[in-house]
């Protein structure tokens, strides 16, 4: 799809297709076709007709939004309706959200379709003036993010995330580095290994790294389970449906990686993914086993389900080692977000006020809603050991706090803050961006926090 901005009156813009709001249509005119139909929002397509003020052959009119977000939301609500149409001229405010919006909401995972839906359009004018390659590249890496998410994983193993990842890094400049097998054992990545001990598939810790031109080094972790049977503590049908999920945090920051070199952002930006499957076997992990992380921290396996911590706990204290100005790590870690905040906002926890707010404010200006939750440390002790340094589960409540309790002794006291995205990573029903499955949320809100990393105060 080409992308073009025109200067143009819309109703002097010839194409397909004219996407305008009511107001606008009012404007030219149209009042009484709308008055006749008793318009009150909602979408009306309109073919031309002989006299019309409009020079498109049919018009689309939508209900008034003047917010970016409610913008792009409603250009992904109607994005399926725009693909049947080859040329498609949309006058509504804020251009680059209606870029995303489009692009977002005409999004449909195709890697198995044995005829895979071909859409009509293929040039999208829209007025007065944005960055089409910005809007582009972010949408870009959403999609990619969905893509990922949406493999079934039988498809998508450890390595092939990693393999994944080496050709992002051929295509956009990066260093990649990959650990598997005897590396993760040498280098003590013992909650790695111990996750993806029972899979015949071995676990991997993939490092991509974007080298910005000015200063400032963001570190972004991503849970990378590519598959989460439960482990020993199995989990049952209902809950395993989806569990190709499990790695969207990984996926998640590869692709923020990607789209910081494609936009050329001064600020250097490494992501580190443990990856691994969570299944069952003779070699699986057992609970009361005890496992010894990067940094020499050990743990009591108390659950072998709560396994999106001991790999995140590698990957943090991997990170930390390069000393980054700020750690970020994204997870669909926990059931108890998802209970507290439902699938539309993000779950959010960290020891760092600045962080914290800047995060959030991205989140704002991205329409991706985060909500704070305290790192309440008298839970801490709800992790205590006999035989080790923690244990991996804290019990059911407060879990999602308690999780990020037992993350924090891993980032040396770097500036971290954790998303647990477990809900609104993969939703089980379409939204106006998108259809059911994976989202890629969090993507804009990162590359916006990128973005405006360097002129915070």
């Amino acid at each position: 799809m080409e992308v073009s901005f025109s200067a143009l009156a819309p109703a002097d813009v010839t194409a397909d297709l004219l996407v305008l709001p009511e107001s606008a249509a009012r404007a030219l005119g149209l009042g009484e076709a709308l008055g006749r139909v008793r318009f009150d929002g909602g979408e009306l397509l309109l073919p031309y007709r002989d006299g019309d003020p409009f020079k498109a052959q049919a018009l689309l009119v939508v209900g008034d939004e003047s917010g970016e977000h409610e913008v792009r939301r409603l250009a992904g609500r109607i994005a399926p309706r725009l693909a049947e149409f080859e040329t498609v001229a949309v006058a509504l405010a804020h251009p680059e959200a209606v870029i995303e919006g489009v692009r977002l909401g005409a999004y449909r995972y195709q890697g198995f379709r044995s005829s895979p839906k071909v859409t009509a359009l293929r040039d999208l004018v829209v007025f007065g003036e944005g960055d089409a390659r910005r809007a582009g590249i972010v949408a870009d890496a959403v999609n990619l993010t969905r893509d990922l998410v949406n493999t079934p994983a039988g498809n998508l193993f450890p390595m092939d995330l990693a393999a994944k990842a080496q050709e992002m890094a051929k295509e956009s400049g990066l260093e990649v580095e990959v650990l598997e097998n005897e590396a993760l054992r040498a280098g003590g990545f013992g909650g790695i290994v111990g996750v993806g001990a029972a899979s015949a598939n071995p676990p991997c810790l993939i490092r991509l790294t974007y080298r910005g031109t000015g200063s400032g080094h963001v570190g972004l972790v991503g849970k990378g389970i590519t598959f989460d049977s439960g482990g020993l503590d199995i989990k049952s049908l209902k809950a395993m449906n989806d569990m190709k999920c499990d790695m969207a945090g990984g996926a998640t920051m590869l692709a923020v990686v990607q789209a910081a070199a494609r936009l050329g952002l001064p600020v250097s930006v490494t992501a580190v993914v443990p990856a691994a499957e969570n299944m069952v076997s003779g070699y699986a992990t057992r609970p009361g086993d005890v496992l010894r992380h990067r940094n020499g921290r050990t743990t009591e396996v108390t659950d072998t389900d709560c396994e999106g911590r001991l790999v995140l706990a590698d990957g943090l204290a991997y990170l930390a080692e390069s000393a980054p100005d700020v750690m970020i790590d994204a997870a669909t870690l926990t059931y108890s977000v998802m209970h507290a905040l439902g699938e539309e906002i993000t779950g959010v926890i960290g020891n760092d006020r600045a962080l914290l707010g800047g995060l959030m404010e991205s989140g704002v200006r991205a329409g991706e809603p985060m909500f704070e939750l305290p790192l309440w440390r008298p839970y801490a002790k709800k992790l205590e050991s006999q035989v080790a340094d923690a244990r991996n589960d804290g019990g059911e409540h407060a879990d999602a706090i308690i999780a990020a309790l037992f993350l924090e002794p891993f980032t040396a006291g770097v500036p971290w803050a954790h998303l647990d995205f477990a809900a609104t990573a993969y939703r089980g029903q379409a939204t106006d961006l998108g259809p059911e499955g994976a989202t890629g949320a969090m993507v804009r809100t990162l590359v916006d926090y990128l973005e405006s990393y360097l002129v915070r105060p």
